[in-house]
């Protein structure tokens, strides 16, 4: 499952555009929806638990508190529902929404055999299990209500600029939109906050700019991929290696996904600076970290209150801090090998990366670093039916 679910992230999800039946002058892929969808939603939590005071434990690695919802599960969510989408790419989000419409038991049943198609793999038990319950458990109401809400203003987002350029193109689709927002924001205070608050929008608005940050952005590429879409890789390699370690804990898990969902953000400011320009002058990549951090301060988190600020900037700007950082580090790893290992057949400059990063992978020395890794190499070469029939 592991690597078939990073082979249609890689293809599939790279190349599904949204709204891809409409004029646009903005193009947005499934894998960056998906990001966009995740940190929403975590920002919609935040602002859900607003009355209570929360700070990040990352002065050492005592992880322990407590939150009123359930993030972990919210990640997850998100991230094993869109596995769906790669199946049912050719069915456009209108088109869902008026089958769900008119046939609600139908819709359901068109998706759940989606999620079980990926059963269908050979993958180990505690990622099988893990699986079985997010999808098919028990619902957490508030949770699934607060991702609901995240992909549609998510959804809104995406069509609006596009809307005011052909108006009569998205009018009816936005109608709806803003409809069935009001109706969440009535459920869900968050939302309501943030629907009325323009610092906040500002601040949404910015962390989407990853969507328009290519990665690789020097070279010439056949698959180009986002910052933003390179970020949900990283996340779900994050989520297997942490799933398999011997000290495993949801809490634990929590933290590495969180490293791993905000850790590019600050590059919305800076940009995507290649590890070579880093270290081309020996202090520059001290100087760097002192620049995110000035200019994270004055030109995002001047959107954002007190409590989410201290909150997010160590996920920001110490994510491969500590052991469970080195870990998330070694995702960050695999993920750009694995986009090397895509453009090596076409490019001698990728080739030459591959070959590089290919060996910052073998010394790594972790065993579901090495399991990753073995699948990858054995799994790479073949071609899949992703139908469901």
């Amino acid at each position: 499952m592991t690597w078939n679910i990073l082979r249609l992230m890689l293809s599939r999800g790279l190349s599904m555009v949204r709204w891809n039946n409409f004029p646009r002058v903005v193009d947005v892929t499934q894998m960056d929806n998906v990001w966009a969808t995740l940190h929403t939603a975590l920002f919609l939590v935040s602002l859900e638990e607003s009355k209570n005071e929360t700070s990040s434990p990352l002065a050492g690695e005592n992880w322990e508190r407590y939150w009123e919802l359930d993030r972990l599960y919210i990640i997850k969510k998100i991230m094993f529902s869109s596995f769906s989408e790669f199946i049912l790419s050719d069915i456009n989000s209108g088109t869902k929404n008026t089958i769900k419409k008119l046939d609600s038991e139908m819709f359901e049943a068109l998706y759940g055999k989606a999620y079980r198609y990926f059963l269908n793999f050979d993958m180990p038990e505690p990622l099988r299990k893990d699986y079985e319950n997010i999808m098919f458990g028990e619902k957490k109401e508030k949770e699934d209500r607060i991702i609901y809400a995240a992909k549609k203003y998510v959804g809104y987002n995406e069509a609006l600029p596009n809307a005011r350029i052909f108006p009569d193109m998205y009018e009816i689709y936005i109608s709806e939109m803003e409809s069935e927002l009001d109706i969440l924001a009535s459920q869900l205070h968050s939302l309501t906050l943030l629907r009325n608050n323009p610092s906040f929008q500002k601040y949404l608005s910015h962390i989407y700019r990853l969507s328009s940050s290519l990665r690789w952005n020097q070279y010439s590429r056949k698959t180009p991929i986002s910052v933003m879409s390179h970020t949900v890789v990283i996340s779900y390699i994050t989520y297997v290696i942490g799933m398999m370690e011997e000290d495993y804990s949801d809490t634990m898990l929590l933290e590495m996904l969180l490293r791993a969902v905000y850790h590019d953000v600050p590059e919305v400011i800076t940009g995507d600076i290649i590890s070579p320009t880093k270290k081309a002058v020996w202090w520059l990549a001290e100087l760097l970290e002192k620049v995110e951090a000035y200019m994270l301060d004055e030109y995002l988190f001047e959107y954002i209150d007190e409590s989410y600020k201290n909150f997010l900037k160590p996920y920001l700007l110490e994510p491969f801090e500590w052991k469970i950082g080195k870990k998330v580090k070694y995702a960050d790893i695999i993920s750009a090998y694995l986009e090397a290992k895509i453009e090596a057949p076409y490019s001698q400059v990728f080739s030459l990366k591959e070959q590089d990063l290919r060996k910052q992978v073998q010394v790594m020395h972790h065993p579901w670093v090495e399991y990753l890794l073995r699948e990858i190499l054995f799994e790479f070469e073949k071609s899949e039916d992703d139908s469901l029939v």
